[in-house]
């Protein structure tokens, strides 16, 4: 079945203010629901809690993915294939702003010459006060912020992509089969950083 990833964006203060012992507990059921609920299914997009429960988090699923890791797997291959075609400026931001959804830690330095080794400014931490939660995506609200910023230089020029996509991503495969399917991830990621950012939150990437 592959790697799933359930996305939340979390308030950093109120989770750390949790017990250490509830906060794993906490978390997971924001994620997945309550132990015992075989039919929480929640939709694709947004789902945030009831309002008569504490707001400390929202939950966002990636359309078309089905919570699959894949679509961000292939969204990284695609833009290995198309990134040597885009101008400097906008391939320095989206290579930041995309490092935590789709890079891979192998793709930093096995680039093809004569491009340079790829160093990401922001990288998923340790999940180190949910000992008992995996996850695969831990940023905190500074890598948050610093986020945000390469995805505002990178948002208005994103549509400059398709021309280059069509021309020189040969024969897309996987789960990323076009530019629309691309941009779109790509724009999910944006709205996720933005809404996070714009509170002051983190976001944690649950392995499921």
């Amino acid at each position: 079945m592959g790697v799933c990833m359930e996305v939340l964006i979390v308030d950093w203060t109120h989770l750390r203010s949790v017990p250490a012992g509830q906060r794993d507990r906490m978390v997971e059921e924001a994620a997945f629901g309550p132990d015992g609920a075989y039919d929480y299914d929640p939709p694709e997009g947004w789902t945030w809690p009831d309002p008569d429960e504490a707001r400390w988090w929202a939950r966002y699923e990636f359309v078309a993915t089905m919570t699959s890791y894949k679509a961000h797997f292939w969204a990284g291959e695609r833009w290995e294939e198309l990134r040597p075609f885009v101008d400097p400026p906008l391939r320095a931001a989206l290579d930041q702003f995309g490092a935590p959804l789709f890079w891979g830690d192998h793709n930093y330095t096995l680039l093809p010459p004569p491009e340079p080794p790829f160093t990401p400014a922001i990288v998923s931490r340790t999940a180190d006060w949910l000992p008992r939660t995996a996850t695969l995506l831990w940023l905190e609200p500074e890598d948050v912020t610093a986020l945000r910023r390469f995805w505002v230089r990178a948002e208005p020029d994103l549509a400059s992509l398709r021309a280059p996509f069509e021309q020189h991503v040969v024969e897309p495969i996987g789960w990323i089969e076009d530019f629309a399917s691309f941009s779109r991830l790509v724009a999910e990621w944006g709205d996720v950083v933005s809404r996070a950012a714009e509170r002051g939150w983190g976001i944690i990437g649950l392995k499921c």
